[in-house]
């Protein structure tokens, strides 16, 4: 009598197991994970801070961003265009994709990002850390420093447009990472 109760056993015992584990599956929720994974995920700025770059070089408004480690090739993405005044009277603009090649306090190839200067909008093409204390700005052969301190906090932008073309925009506008 107790062989058919162990072989009974054998066989349950199988489909038992097979059973807990399509109820410990309908358990799973994927969305928990993938929360976790975004929530993982560093912010642009913290992207920015993590190459020596403080924060406030991307204005308020970033929506998104992609990064290739094997170049450092980026692409920031914003919800429009983004204009704003820097000391020394000088204004930038955003535009609502910006990308580039970023490497420890280096950022090169730099596009969507312009200043103007001398009523002219001019692309800002790199940007490095020169020291601990100043950013400089690369427009063509022309360079401008400005002290890090200037940047720690995010600027607001002050208009801002919706339109995705990435040519440099008219009189009102200049782009600028």
């Amino acid at each position: 009598m107790a062989a058919p109760a162990l072989r009974l056993l054998v066989v349950l015992l199988p489909l038992l197991s097979l059973l807990l584990a399509v109820s410990a599956f309908e358990e799973y929720d994927p969305t928990l994970f993938a929360a976790d994974v975004v929530a993982a995920q560093p912010s642009a700025y913290e992207m920015l801070e993590g190459f020596g770059f403080p924060r406030g070089i991307l204005p308020e408004g970033v929506t998104g961003y992609t990064y290739r480690p094997s170049d450092g090739a980026f692409e920031v993405f914003m919800d429009g265009d983004c204009e704003f005044e820097v000391d020394g009277g000088y204004r930038l603009t955003y535009r609502r994709r910006i990308y580039g090649n970023v490497e420890g306090g280096s950022i090169r190839n730099l596009g969507g990002v312009s200043v103007r200067m001398f009523l002219f909008n001019w692309g800002i093409d790199r940007v490095v850390v020169e020291d601990a204390g100043h950013l400089m700005f690369y427009v063509g052969p022309l360079s401008q420093a400005f002290p890090a301190d200037n940047f720690l906090d995010s600027p607001q932008c002050r208009g801002r447009r919706g339109g995705g073309n990435d040519g440099v925009m008219g009189a009102g506008g200049v782009a600028a990472m």
